[in-house]
């Protein structure tokens, strides 16, 4: 026989719900697209919001903070922050990591249009003045071996740029001739240059193009707090199956078309 349901199962229900569902601390710099400064873009990066979808689908919250990449990091290891939306595993081997991957780098040289060097062997990199965000690893070993190198090289030929805006500074740098190419993420470079333009009315828009692909070996994953085992195993949980049902069934476009990705 059917029963109506009392008001006290009805608040036990309600009550129950609003216990399991919890807020995860994330906290990580800003690389837009993957991750933007809703304040300056007016959104999130497309990262945030797949993870945020994917906490929703257990009623879960994320509380994102944006703050330099090395302190995000230092707060993930230490268990400040329960996780970090978006990095390279071979940039924290310490943290844990899920099976899913955000998507794939690709990894390039960029250069002013009328600097003529173009990368074509690992020697070739000796030539040029290069920048790239501290901290930073690029899916190719003799690179990385390379920016280690030049970290302890007072005549170094490596510009490490850390703190806030790091990527606007680094375009900057370029075309003011202090340094002679950015390595990084082609999204990330793309989307950076076309937001530079803008700010600057698409006055003498900037020239800046491809001089050779470095790497396409890296995974864009989320990293977990070792100090949190327990937390870290729930979230892959939720965050690695939705991931990739986004990819299996093509769905990963609603997340990356607004943004200008492919």
């Amino acid at each position: 026989m059917f029963k109506t349901p009392t008001l006290a199962a009805i608040f036990l229900f309600c009550f129950s719900s609003t216990i399991l569902a919890e807020e995860f601390q994330f906290v990580d710099s800003t690389f837009c697209p993957f991750i933007c400064d809703p304040v300056v873009e007016g959104r999130e990066g497309f990262v945030i919001d797949i993870l945020r979808d994917a906490l929703a689908t257990q009623n879960h919250t994320m509380n994102f903070t944006i703050v330099p990449y090395k302190r995000a990091l230092s707060m993930v290891r230490s268990g400040e922050a329960h996780a970090l939306p978006d990095i390279y595993q071979a940039d924290a081997p310490d943290l844990i990591i899920g099976n899913a991957v955000l998507r794939f780098g690709n990894n390039q040289f960029f250069v002013r249009q009328d600097f003529k060097w173009r990368y074509t062997s690992s020697d070739s990199w000796n030539e040029i003045m290069i920048g790239v965000v501290d901290g930073y690893t690029f899916a190719h070993k003799e690179f990385d071996e390379y920016l280690k190198k030049q970290k302890e090289n007072p005549n170094s030929k490596v510009l490490f740029i850390g703190g806030e805006h790091a990527y606007t500074r680094l375009i900057k740098l370029l075309l003011s001739n202090r340094i002679d190419a950015i390595v990084d993420d082609k999204a990330f470079i793309q989307y950076e240059l076309a937001r530079f333009n803008r700010e600057n009315n698409n006055e003498n828009i900037v020239s800046v193009v491809s001089a050779g692909t470095l790497s396409t070996a890296g995974q864009h994953v989320v990293a977990y707090s070792p100090e949190h085992p327990e937390t870290a195993k729930l979230l892959m949980e939720i965050i690695d199956p939705f991931v990739t049902n986004l990819y299996l069934t093509g769905e990963i476009d609603t997340y990356l078309t607004p943004y200008g990705i492919d």
